[in-house]
């Protein structure tokens, strides 16, 4: 049941940024569809016990390739479908809790230096997990469009 309610909010979020970015109304149940298919498939990954970077991947990928069809089908540039749709993705509570140990850390005056050192790495932690999260957001995202596109298939022939 909480698969499903993060996938909706998911998809919620995405027409949210939809609206955000004047997308136009036409388009924004398929943005909604493609929102909960890529938290579906992110969040379902993570009760499998998979690590929150590859199944980020799995859920942008997928974003990528529903977008890329999809937008044929709807008369729409497909990266207008997917980026909204990849927003609800971006890792914010690890970027938050990045910005709350920095914080912590500057006003570090009455903390052991153990703790300072444990304080350090959760923070540098959820430094690092936030932009491999982004970096694999945009690897997915663009990896269909890398795939299909006229002119890399034709390199790749030529090999």
């Amino acid at each position: 049941m909480l698969l499903i309610l993060k996938a909706l909010a998911g998809g919620v979020a995405a027409i949210g940024y939809a609206i955000l970015f004047n997308t136009q109304s036409s388009s924004l149940v398929t943005i909604f569809f493609i929102g909960i298919t890529g938290i579906f498939i992110k969040v379902g990954l993570m009760l499998f016990g998979i690590n929150v970077i590859i199944t980020s991947f799995f859920g942008a990928t997928s974003v990528g390739f529903l977008s890329y069809y999809l937008a044929r089908y709807i008369k729409r540039p497909p990266l207008t479908i997917a980026i909204p749709s990849i927003i609800p993705m971006v890792p914010g509570i690890f970027l938050y809790r990045m910005m709350i140990g920095f914080v912590k850390l500057a006003d570090s005056r009455e903390i052991t230096e153990h703790e300072f050192i444990k304080l350090l790495s959760h923070t540098y932690s959820n430094g690092i997990k936030a932009i491999f999260i982004l970096c694999v957001l945009a690897i997915g995202i663009s990896f269909p469009y890398l795939l299909f596109r006229k002119s890399s298939l034709h390199y790749i022939h030529k090999k």
